[in-house]
């Protein structure tokens, strides 16, 4: 399933790289592309349970999900 997440405090490619490359890590996501423009990621997940995760991984990062 395709998933758009909002993140606030995007403001450079280097975030999007920066949250592109975390989330990747995670088994059974795919990123397929950021935007801090938009302020959004979007992510293909096998489950929906891994969105968990990714919030984690977003506010670990020194963002947040909106």
């Amino acid at each position: 399933m395709e998933k758009t997440i909002k993140i606030s405090g995007m403001h450079c490619r280097s975030c999007e790289i920066l949250l592109e490359d975390s989330i990747s890590e995670i088994k059974g996501a795919k990123v397929l592309g950021a935007d801090y423009k938009k302020g959004e990621i979007r992510v293909s997940l096998e489950n929906e349970s891994l969105l968990n995760q990714i919030k984690k991984i977003v506010e670990k990062e020194g963002y947040k999900v909106v």
